[in-house]
């Protein structure tokens, strides 16, 4: 077995990050992916056509397409198969229903409207294949008054709550910059469909989950929300700091952007940091003897803290604060992590040979199993690479009629001619 949904199959037409970070995920657990797009609207996360290749691949011989080189792309679309077809016209469009009953999954994170104008929403689908499960990802979810207000991470952290908690005290609220909600909603598919799974193995039903990226990142701040609903109170922004104990915070090092997290949960924690630091004098301070105290004092403490990491450097300040009790880690850039130690012995971060990029590090399978092993990563698919494999191998389409498809413009590999 390839992993633990060996033996499943999804047929989606998923995009960017939300829907396709939820079905690349199915893929590194072991189930066949096949995504299908369409040359004459490239996947976002892709690129335009005429975009430049990053400056990082100009002396890679093989990266000649810039849509099957975007980072982006190749980051969340590992382990599947690529086949295109135009679901706008009438031939790709019967295709799509001929490779429904192969379907355990389906998966999709366009506007609610859209396979109902298409003519394969949930109700089509199971008449072909009763047991298919449908995973709509939509900002809004349907049904609601913004069912059809398309939505990215960007904006489904202010509407979910998320920015009001994110910025400093006293600051204007923030996004994170990392379009996280993406992520958050790309998890709760996959559990989703999971259970789905677990759900048609006993009953032999499949089912139509409706996931709204707005509510699964609600549930991210699911105790903010809840406060406000008992008692009226809208939490302020905190920072990086805790809501009970005091220090808790990033702090800065010596060099140029080197910052190191700490915290301490209790007074024997913090009794190990200021031995550690040496500066036993802050145990007995009047503004520092006790958590309490901590907090009230607790810009003069980050302050305190701040000038004293200031003079250290990151790494040696962490192994040291580490080896005290102290909560402690260093604040990675992007290529740190992705160079971490435990993250290349875990098999989270892998070396991943692409057919035009080269070998580049990407972000595999987190999860391991005493049972089914789930550790193949392939790379991300070019444009249309397995559309003549796919439709042979399931529909029995020959390479005659396949070339027919791609004269029609139906499919094929890279921009319509």
């Amino acid at each position: 077995m390839k992993g633990p949904l060996t033996g499943v199959r999804g047929i989606v037409i998923t995009q960017a990050w939300a829907g396709a970070f939820c079905t690349e995920m199915l893929g590194l657990l072991g189930a066949d992916i096949i995504q299908i797009e369409v040359r004459k609207r490239p996947d976002s996360w892709r690129g335009d056509y005429h975009a430049p290749l990053a400056k990082m691949l100009h002396e890679v011989a093989t990266a000649e397409h810039p849509w099957n080189c975007n980072a982006l792309y190749n980051s969340v679309n590992l382990n599947k198969r690529c086949i295109t077809l135009d679901l706008q016209t009438l031939e790709g469009l019967e295709i799509f229903k001929r490779l429904l009953p192969f379907a355990d999954v389906v998966a999709e994170n366009f506007s609610p409207r859209v396979l109902g104008n298409l003519g394969i929403g949930y109700e089509v689908m199971k008449a072909i294949n009763p047991g298919v499960i449908l995973c709509s990802l939509s900002a809004y979810g349907r049904g609601g008054p913004w069912e059809n207000v398309p939505g990215i991470g960007g904006t489904i952290e202010p509407t979910s709550g998320m920015s009001a908690l994110l910025g400093y005290e006293e600051g204007p609220p923030m996004n994170s910059g990392q379009m996280y909600p993406d992520a958050v909603a790309g998890l709760h598919a996959l559990s989703g469909i999971l259970t789905a799974l677990h759900y048609r193995n006993r009953t032999g039903h499949g089912q139509y989950i409706d996931l709204s990226m707005q509510e699964a990142n609600l549930v991210q701040i699911g105790d903010a929300a809840l406060q406000y609903r008992m008692t009226g109170a809208v939490r302020g922004r905190m920072g990086n700091r805790h809501h009970t104990f005091a220090p808790h915070g990033i702090f800065p090092c010596t060099g140029t952007d080197r910052w190191v997290a700490l915290a301490c949960e209790s007074e024997a924690q913090w009794e190990a940091f200021c031995v550690a630091a040496g500066h036993a004098e802050w145990r007995s301070d009047d503004r520092f003897a006790m958590n309490g105290l901590r907090k009230a004092n607790e810009h003069t403490l980050e302050a305190t803290i701040g000038a004293w990491t200031r003079g250290s450097e990151r790494d040696e300040l962490v192994a040291r604060l580490r080896a005290a009790g102290v909560i402690v880690a260093p604040v990675l850039t992007a290529p740190e992590v992705a160079a971490d130690a435990r993250f290349r012995e875990r098999g989270v971060v892998v070396e991943v040979a692409h057919d035009e990029t080269g070998k580049w590090p990407q972000v595999a399978n987190p999860l391991r199993f005493s049972r089914t092993t789930a550790t193949e990563v392939r790379p991300a698919p070019l444009l249309g690479q397995h559309t003549a494999e796919v439709l042979s191998e399931l529909l029995g389409i020959g390479q005659e009629d396949y070339d027919r498809l791609v004269a029609a413009g139906i499919s094929g590999m890279g921009p319509p001619e």
